[in-house]
């Protein structure tokens, strides 16, 4: 029997399997599908169920990642963006910015272990706690980030992501008392975007067609000017494209979008191997640690000062984590369904502008003698 083919079935089996989950239980749509599938697929791996390695996820992680980050970036409609309001976008700024603190004061506190690594490692680090963990492969793979490194960093970036994931449902109650209440009309101003919709075949073709296209594009712009990453190319070309009009009669977008997204968290948690942490030991851990919660402190405090409401900042800091799924899974857990469509908004807003950021970062610890 084909050993990739069965991978490949189990692979879709688990992607099945968590969206499922979310649609039937509550506790799974709180805690969303590709928390799951992430989870599923990293107990399969640590039990011996499927393998560590294989190019079955070389598969997934170049051209089905690459296609998936083209279609959720199709969706990003600048429009949708500006509707989204001043405390929303504020929010998210605050999110981010406090993912890039933690990832210039891990990089100072670690650098003497992780040496000429330290940018590759914090700027995708940082791309991930910006964007979500598509982002986090893309920025890994343009800054050549090790293997070792790369395994390691995906199971201490899995861990946290989780542990953020419950400490933003919790926190909002705790510190309710100390932020202002919800700007509600301001915040429900955005409708949901679609992720999931009837596709018709034409659909489907355009939406490969296109897809494809750029992500060939992409690449032969790569090879025309090295020094700007295949994945900058690959965003920059998909936002263009999705500011065109007809981009918006397409049905489908979304749900290939996702389900390329969740097809690909069975990846990250394959790769979420914890005897890979050995060899860099504890530190990846810290490394990880710091910024997830330098993240936090940075955007809840920054949040209160500003006047924010609690639930929006919490929201944002989870479209940043975790992207627009955890940011669904937040709205949801927390019962605040007008925030859906902002979650998805932000989360988007962050696959768009996490791997400008995570690169830039990268290269800015290396100008100060970081890497």
């Amino acid at each position: 029997m084909d050993e990739s083919l069965t991978l490949w079935g189990i692979l879709l089996t688990l992607t099945a399997l968590g969206l499922w989950l979310e649609h039937r239980f509550r506790w799974a749509a709180r805690l969303g599908s590709s928390l799951i599938i992430l989870m599923l697929a990293a107990l399969c791996a640590n039990l011996g169920l499927i393998p560590q390695q294989s190019p079955v996820y070389d598969t997934i992680y170049g051209t089905i990642t690459s296609l998936a980050i083209v279609w959720l970036l199709l969706l990003v409609n600048l429009q949708d963006v500006r509707r989204l309001g001043r405390s929303a976008l504020l929010a998210f700024a605050l999110a981010s910015f406090g993912t890039l603190v933690g990832a210039l004061l891990a990089s100072v506190l670690f650098h003497s272990r992780f040496l000429e690594d330290t940018p590759r490692l914090a700027g995708s680090l940082a791309a991930s706690y910006i964007g979500g963990s598509i982002n986090f492969v893309g920025v890994g793979r343009a800054l050549n980030l090790s293997d070792l490194l790369f395994s390691a960093a995906t199971t201490a970036d899995n861990l946290l992501t989780a542990i953020w994931l419950g400490t933003t449902l919790a926190l909002p109650s705790v510190l309710l008392r100390f932020y202002p209440q919800a700007e509600a009309q301001e915040a429900a101003t955005v409708t949901p975007l679609p992720t999931a919709s009837a596709i018709t075949p034409l659909d489907l073709a355009i939406l490969l067609s296109l897809a494809v296209a750029i992500l060939v594009l992409a690449t032969a712009l790569h090879q025309f000017w090295p020094l700007i990453p295949t994945v900058v190319w690959l965003t920059t070309l998909s936002l263009a494209l999705a500011q065109f009009k007809w981009m918006r009669y397409l049905r489908g977008t979304g749900a290939l979008g996702m389900f390329g997204l969740n097809l690909f968290f069975t990846v990250i948690g394959a790769g979420t191997h914890v005897p890979s942490l050995i060899p860099v030991g504890l530190e990846m851990i810290l490394f990880t640690t710091v910024i997830v919660f330098t993240h936090g402190l940075v955007t809840f405090s920054l949040g209160a000062l500003l006047k924010l409401d609690v639930e929006l900042i919490a929201l944002a800091s989870q479209a940043a984590v975790g992207g627009p799924t955890t940011a669904i899974a937040q709205a949801t857990g927390r019962h605040q369904p007008q925030l859906m469509g902002v979650g998805i908004t932000l989360g988007l807003v962050g696959y768009a502008i996490a791997n400008y950021l995570g690169l830039a970062l990268a290269e800015a610890l290396r100008w100060i003698g970081l890497g």
